[in-house]
């Protein structure tokens, strides 16, 4: 009885520690480079440090500057929130509206849907580059970029894009458009999820095509949509390449917070002050997000429902 009872503890000892030796390497990624930066920063928001002298103890003053900075970082949140506004719902019409074509069971289809994801996984700075080529102002006396070059073939003078105020953000949503094919891995599976048999109920009770999609096939996906706006609030919200590589002709027009966390950081070494920026970035998007939870209690239907 006693040799079982030491068998029983040896054999518990060894499973206890190849259970630590499997996860250290997470814990130790996980300690490296989320808890440690995470705190880190924490502090940091609350120091002066320019990465050469030792931080200093300020308490709340990176918090009381950045409140009273209205010409960067209230004019980066504004652009921020714009992005988000406009972008995220654009962004998820065109996705479903993509993926509803894309859902349709005809010959070669699947080589319409590579094509459309395609652009989702070449992206980076590379793309960026083109597309400000893309996008080059002009009217069409040789220094036009291709889209208004062919505006111009149709007689409609192209707007300034990033010369001009007004559409230098909208260019910079338009790019964000440019990888929505990728939603189609949330919106397909969700799509062919809806039961074929609900659309031949309504079919046979008369239903218009409209009416069968707002009424069976909308609250059937709204988890998808629920999911597609959070992802879209948060990824807006954390918008750098496009205003960082596609800048207006004056950057205060296109900079988001996550730019103006970038510029403090990496440009004028106010580590503590970028902490900051981070900080209440990071309180935002906690308070939309728990928001868009609350709220979705009230139009997002699960199967159990």
């Amino acid at each position: 009885m006693a040799k079982t009872k030491q068998v029983f503890s040896s054999i518990s000892k060894h499973e206890k520690r190849n259970f630590w030796i499997y996860i250290s390497p997470w814990i130790i990624g996980f300690l490296a480079f989320t808890a440690i930066p995470f705190f880190s920063s924490l502090a940091l928001s609350f120091m002066q440090w320019d990465i050469i002298t030792p931080p200093k103890w300020v308490g709340f003053e990176n918090y009381k500057e950045l409140m009273d900075d209205k010409i960067y970082f209230w004019n980066a949140l504004r652009n921020t929130i714009f992005y988000a506004l406009v972008g995220v719902p654009l962004s998820v019409t065109l996705g479903l509206l993509l993926s509803i074509l894309l859902s349709k069971e005809i010959k070669g289809i699947n080589v319409f849907r590579i094509i459309f994801y395609l652009p989702a996984v070449f992206g980076g700075v590379a793309v960026l580059m083109l597309w400000s080529y893309l996008l080059y102002p002009g009217t069409g006396n040789g220094d036009a970029g291709l889209i208004n070059a062919a505006l111009g073939w149709f007689g409609i003078e192209g707007p300034g894009w990033s010369q001009s105020e007004f559409w230098s953000k909208p260019a910079v949503i338009l790019v964000g458009l440019w990888g929505v094919g990728g939603s189609m891995m949330i919106w397909l599976p969700a799509l062919a999820g809806v039961p074929k048999e609900l659309h031949e109920a309504a079919e046979i009770d008369g239903a218009s095509r409209w009416r069968k999609f707002w009424s069976v096939t909308f609250p059937l996906i709204t988890p998808a949509i629920f999911f597609q706006v959070t992802m879209g609030i948060i990824g807006s919200f954390q918008i750098f390449m496009e205003p960082k590589i596609m800048p207006g002709n004056q950057k205060a027009w296109t900079d988001s917070l996550m730019v103006n966390l970038f510029d403090n950081a990496f440009t004028f070494y106010k580590m503590g002050y970028a902490s900051a920026i981070a900080w209440v970035l990071f309180i935002m998007i906690m308070v939309l997000t728990v928001i868009n939870l609350v709220v979705s209690k009230r139009w997002v239907y699960y199967e159990s429902n």
